[in-house]
């Protein structure tokens, strides 16, 4: 037997009868036996120890071993497949026997050595998941979990265009004509992936370039590229097996614990463990398998398989959906008086799962990670081949629904419907002294973090629209879009309101007024009383109007249609005149955590983030509620509400020649 399966069945054993069983029949022929009791008596490294979870395999009940050693368990053998006792604990392979009736056995576990080794290549997932690929590749075996996983933002994390053209600042997209034509700058940049010298052009500030470091992004997005240590690297080294397949099966089944305290991904919040023992047979490679499953009745040797509780837990999707971070950019530091420990909260999504509703019954994988009831077990070789019986090999049947799909469903996901359940709009409206005024409710009904979470470039934005017989009512006040809903230049006063040098005839410049501070309730500061209405950094705005630009003069003064509205307003908005997703300034709202930059510039991607300047994003359970006023041409107007997620601003996306995709979240009409 293979070292982590080391194990013998007593032949006799003092004490013990030899009498049958509970549901033994003996020689009455013919009948199937029924449950055995069988002791187990248990070692690691030799010695007996207690608390040892010890299981028949393919059954979901457990025991745990006394100060002995020692457990005893009732064995059906009606379960389908081979009969095994299965044992398992922290920081030792799983290890079983097969049994055949009723009588003590022994199940020796080995511990491993936790040193981590730095000669270990990880192991490729494969590029399909077919039953004919290359058996040390996991979509050998792992079919449905790979097809999932295949699709997954997980897969992609390493190789996404959006990431590598925020890490480089570039866009790739465009030739030299186009860059010169712009706001770019041609110049030297790398291939992802190849790591092979191309030039393009440069559209905003990278990662290097802007803190004079490489951010420690590969420590999450492609902690697979191996070497002496697992952190530090440039995103720009990943290739081969950690480019293409980013966060993959061989780098989180490696993660033996998790340090909140320490830096997010495998910079040190995620402790992962490359086998280091030596390879118990040459057909398991240089070194003896280690992988950490939820399973303790995981005994096929190519997986080397230790039981871990920590893959059900939402603590382990906080090794990377958690960042804290220093301001990195070069010459800049973070304000104390706002930020104490000196750390920018970037990525809040497990604390705020932490501090929600659905801690501890709702671990992110609940959600994320859905039961996929149609497959026997996470290697379901049985539904590619029928005739396999459950065992070692092949694994044990699990109840319908146990094994988890890897697909990480979220907003990318069209079909997941996840965005949909997310959110819920409320419209309440009437007429009052000749306006149509409604209330416009957004509430969080579905995740257990706030929405939206995550990357903060992402953001909600509300829509508020009125109407009489299909003819659009002209606003007259209420809230508005605030900026990062889009806009192509602002001006706040003392600025002059009618000064846009960018602007051309056509535009669009949107008005409004300060109307106070918004005591909203968000996450961290924003929402525990640390911070008051003003330093939560969100003014209220109030529709004023709209103007056309009809005419541009020196140093960029704008001759507006409606002139009357500069000296009404105290806050402008220009938007071009044929982009129908600039939204700043119209009624409706936002939701976002909004990062500031040394040069003010809001909504930047994170490495060049000096401030977190305000986040209204919507908490678990939690509702914000917007006002909006429109002149009534009817009796009763028909009000229409939409929350549209963005995954990216509308400044990023003109920036790196994005697409944006308004996808409705939730919608209703009064």
């Amino acid at each position: 037997m293979l070292g982590f399966v080391a194990c013998n069945v007593y032949v006799d054993h003092p004490g013990e009868t030899a009498a049958p069983e509970a549901g033994e029949t003996g020689d009455s022929g013919g009948v199937e036996p029924g449950p055995w009791t069988v002791q187990v008596h248990l070692t690691v490294d030799g010695v007996a120890e207690a608390g040892v979870a010890v299981m028949q395999a393919g059954t979901e009940s457990m025991v745990l071993t006394d100060d002995r050693g020692v457990a005893t368990i009732l064995v059906d053998p009606q379960v389908p497949g081979d009969v095994w006792l299965a044992a398992g604990t922290e920081g030792a392979w799983n290890g079983g026997v097969e049994v055949d009736g009723p009588g003590p056995v022994d199940i020796a576990l080995l511990r491993y050595d936790e040193t981590d080794n730095p000669d270990y290549t990880f192991a490729s997932p494969g590029a399909d998941a077919t039953a004919d690929t290359n058996s040390g590749e996991c979509g050998h075996c792992h079919l449905t979990i790979h097809r999932g996983w295949a699709d997954s933002p997980h897969r992609s994390a390493a190789s996404d265009p959006a990431v590598h053209a925020v890490y480089q600042g570039v866009d790739l997209a465009l030739d030299e004509a186009a860059c010169s034509a712009g706001a770019g700058e041609w110049g030297a940049a790398v291939t992802p992936g190849t790591g092979a010298a191309v030039e393009a052009c440069h559209v905003g500030s990278g990662v290097v370039e802007g803190t004079g470091g490489n951010g420690a992004c590969a420590d999450c997005h492609a902690p697979g590229i191996g070497g002496e240590t697992l952190a530090g690297h440039d995103l720009l080294e990943a290739s081969g097996v950690a480019y293409d397949y980013g966060v993959h099966c061989d780098v989180c089944h490696k993660v033996a614990s998790v340090d909140l305290e320490a830096e997010a991904g495998v910079a040190g919040r995620l402790r992962v463990i490359r086998p280091i023992d030596a390879s118990p047979s040459r057909l398991l490679g240089e070194f003896h398998p280690l992988m950490f499953g939820p399973y303790l009745d995981v005994l096929n040797p190519l997986m080397g398989a230790s039981f871990s509780e920590l893959l059900h837990e939402a603590e382990f999707c906080a090794g990377c959906h958690q960042l804290e971070q220093p301001v990195l950019v070069s010459g800049e530091g973070v304000d104390l008086s706002r930020w104490p420990t000196g750390r920018l909260p970037i990525q809040t999504t497990w604390s705020e799962w932490e501090a929600g509703p659905m801690n501890p019954a709702a671990p992110c994988q609940s959600c994320h990670m859905p039961p996929a009831p149609e497959v026997g077990n996470s290697a379901d070789l049985g539904n590619e081949f029928p005739t396999l019986l459950p065992g070692v090999g092949a694994g044990w049947l699990r109840p319908p629904g146990a094994v988890r799909a890897h697909t990480w469903v979220g907003p990318r996901d069209a079909s997941s419907g996840m965005l949909e359940l997310a959110a819920f709009v409320d419209v309440e409206a009437e007429v009052v002294g000749g306006e149509a005024v409604a209330s416009v409710t957004v509430t969080n009904v579905g995740p257990g973090h706030a929405i939206p979470t995550g990357e903060p470039l992402r953001n909600l934005v509300l829509r508020v629209e009125a109407s009489c017989d299909g003819v659009a009512l002209t606003a007259s006040g209420g809230d508005v879009v605030p900026a990062f809903g889009g806009a192509a230049d602002t001006r706040s006063a003392p600025e002059a309101l009618d000064v846009f040098p960018s602007a051309k005839v056509g535009d669009r410049v949107r008005f409004a007024v300060t109307t106070g501070m918004i005591d909203y309730h968000g996450a961290g500061p924003f929402g525990d009383g640390t911070f008051d209405a003003a330093e939560k950094g969100m003014s209220k705005l109030e529709f004023v109007g709209e103007a056309e630009v009809i005419a541009v003069g020196a140093a960029g003064t704008v001759t507006l249609d409606h002139p009357e509205y500069v000296s009404a307003s105290d806050a402008a908005f220009l938007v071009p005149a044929d982009d129908a997703t600039a939204l700043a300034g119209l009624p409706g709202f936002g939701f976002a955590k909004v990062l500031a930059g040394a040069d003010g510039e809001l909504m930047v991607p994170h490495h060049l983030a000096v401030d977190v300047v305000s986040d209204n994003r919507i908490l678990a359970t939690e509702s914000f509620t917007t006002t909006h006023r429109f002149v009534a041409t009817c009796a009763e107007p028909e009000v229409h509400a939409a929350l549209l997620y963005r995954a990216y601003p509308w400044s990023q996306a003109q920036r790196y020649g994005w697409a944006l995709d308004d996808r409705v979240m939730a919608e209703a009409t009064r």
